[in-house]
Parts: structure tokens; sequence; C-alpha cells
């Protein structure tokens, strides 16, 4: 089997990864807040050096699809699907929090319940979605969705056990467990994902980004209208 290349730049960080019969052959990981598209090619140039192969050998690539920025969202696929198309390789589409629960089950192998994942989005919302845990593996039984932090409350049931991401600081209020340590996705752990979901590969025209709401930024209003309210 060929490596299979995983990469993220939807969050806070950008990392790249490869993996090979459930080895990862190289890995980098940098916490940053903007840079993500200056750095991510050169970092899987270097991942690819490091392990001793060429780009052309990547088999299949394993890329977050959001929820996140939007730029961060817009890099990594745009890196993913300009690699697919240019290697004629299928891509492993893993939503923002997929990869984080990915993480916290590979590191709580033990653990065994439902685990929300709450992503701070900003304007006072949350990203947010409920996994069953089974020591191990998960599966989802809610959709992902933009909460407005007023409301969360809303969606935290007597059977929920632990709150994960960054968004939980925000929640304090809750009684609930809680832990910000999972606050964006690693490739490390989407690599061995994407390993056991190579079976969802999908041509690169198949993957959408998953934004789960409207841009931050707004379109400027008309010079006519913005006249008009002025007068």
């Amino acid at each position: 089997m060929t490596h299979i290349l995983a990469i993220d730049t939807t969050l806070g960080a950008c990392s790249a990864a490869l993996i090979k019969e459930g080895t990862i052959t190289s890995y980098k990981c940098e916490v940053r807040v903007r840079g993500h598209v200056e750095r991510l090619l050169p970092m899987i140039d270097e991942i690819c050096e490091e392990s001793g192969i060429k780009i052309s050998d990547i088999e299949n690539i394993a890329v977050t699809v959001g929820p996140g920025t939007f730029a961060g969202v817009r890099i990594g696929l745009s890196a993913a699907k300009g690699m697919a198309l240019a290697l004629d390789i299928k891509v492993v589409p893993v939503t923002t929090l997929e990869a984080i629960i990915c993480q916290f089950v590979e590191e709580e192998k033990g653990f065994k319940g439902k685990v929300a994942v709450a992503i701070d989005a900003r304007r006072g919302e949350i990203y947010f979605q409920i996994f069953d845990v089974d020591k191990g593996t998960f599966k989802a039984i809610s959709t992902a969705e933009a909460i407005p932090i007023s409301k969360i409350g809303e969606r935290i049931t007597s059977d929920l056990d632990l709150l994960i991401g960054s968004g939980a600081e925000f929640l304090s209020g809750l009684k609930i467990l809680s832990s910000k340590k999972y606050n964006f996705p690693d490739a490390l752990y989407i690599a061995q994902y994407a390993e056991k979901k190579l079976g969802f590969a999908v041509r690169s025209d198949d993957i959408s980004p998953l934004y789960l709401r409207a841009p931050d930024a707004i379109k400027p209003a008309p010079l006519n209208m913005i006249v008009s309210n002025e007068e």
C-alpha cells in the first residue's frame, strides 16, 4: 500500500501527515492563526522528503472539509483537490468535528459514553455535534450545527457525559464535565482515520466544503444605497 496524505488547515493550526499500513512515516503540525496558505505546500514537501517518497507516490488524500474559518477550509480543500486532480487519485473527506473526536477516541481508548464536540465558531456561535464513543470507536448521533451560545443548553441532555473543544470555555456554566484540550483537528489522527475509511474516498469534483453558516465577511452595500441612507 502506498502512502496516504492527510492535511488540515481549518482552524488554528496547519498540519500534514503521511501514513502507510498503519504507521505514520512523517508528520508536522504548527499552531498558527494565519499563514496556512504559505506553509501547507512546503510542509507537504518536507514530510514527503522525510518519508523518502515523491509526491507522485501518494495514493489517497484525506482533508478536513469544515466547518472552520472560511479561508482555512478553502486552503485545505483547494490543495487536496489540486493534488488529487494532478495525481488522478481520490480524496477522503473528514469533517472538522469528526477529526477532533478521532483524536479523543485515540487518546482515551477506554472511554465509553456520549461526547459533544463544541468548537468556537465566533460571532457568538458554537460548532456542535454529539458522538457516541465506545472504547476507541465512535459514531455521530446528531448532525453538525452552528448554534448560538445562548441555545447550547437546549442540546445538553442528561445522558451527555463530556464536552470537548475550544467552545467548552464559553459553556462553563453548564453542569457537565468538559475539556478544553481538543481545540483543532490534527492530521496525525486524520491519517489514521482515513486509512480505515478508504472505501469512502471520492473523486475531487464530488467534495464540497461544510460551512454551516454564511461568511463572516459581509459584502459592502452599493454606494447609492449608502448615500440614500444618509439623506
